[in-house]
């Protein structure tokens, strides 16, 4: 089975190219997703944080406010190491659950899409690798309008990530998202 990974920058369109790759019938496992399921109360990932954090990052229904918890991390490389400490070990364990399970459905290649590719090592078990990327204007502009955030806040999630082009330097193939979808696409199937 080929587990190609694919990551980029915040904000930079990984989400449209999953889209994409989905729309071509390829298995794409989003560890975004994973890492969302496996802090949701009653997870093992969930008294992760707990225990990391304290009861003060809770809402009132006792799941964990990721909108706080994102405002702490981005403020503080510490608290970002601490909460990466915290959940990698969970998001690492159900990846390989579902790479299993497609190893076992026969599946010939899959994407994994994964922010931390690199951060994490875990380019090392994924071949091709493919960085999303776009300008820093457009990457900035994309994170307010997502995010609903000032151009400094949108700068300093920015600049709290690894470079893009340290990204690109340790991929096969890149993807510039600088432009409309369908020069996306094209990039896209570009990729073999």
């Amino acid at each position: 089975m080929i587990i190609v990974g694919l990551t980029g920058g915040i904000a930079t369109g990984k989400s449209t190219v999953t889209a994409l790759l989905r729309g071509h019938r390829l298995k794409v496992l989003d560890c975004d997703e994973i890492a969302h399921s496996v802090i949701r109360q009653g997870r093992w990932g969930y008294r992760r944080v707990i225990r990391t954090f304290g009861t003060q990052i809770l809402l009132a229904d006792g799941a964990i406010d990721r909108e706080k918890l994102g405002e702490l991390v981005f403020k503080d490389n510490n608290a970002r190491k601490q909460l990466n400490k915290a959940t990698h070990l969970p998001v690492a364990v159900e990846l390989a659950r579902q790479l299993v399970k497609e190893w076992l459905n026969f599946s010939s290649i899959v994407v994994v899409d994964m922010p931390l590719l690199f951060e994490t090592h875990a380019y090392r078990l994924m071949w091709p690798r493919i960085t999303v990327t776009c300008s820093h204007e457009a990457e900035v502009e994309r994170l307010m309008q997502r995010d609903k955030c000032t151009a400094s806040q949108a700068e300093r999630k920015v600049a709290a990530q690894m470079p893009l082009h340290l990204k690109e330097e340790m991929s096969q193939f890149i993807v510039d998202n600088s432009g409309n979808r369908s020069h996306c696409e094209h990039q896209v199937r570009a990729c073999p």
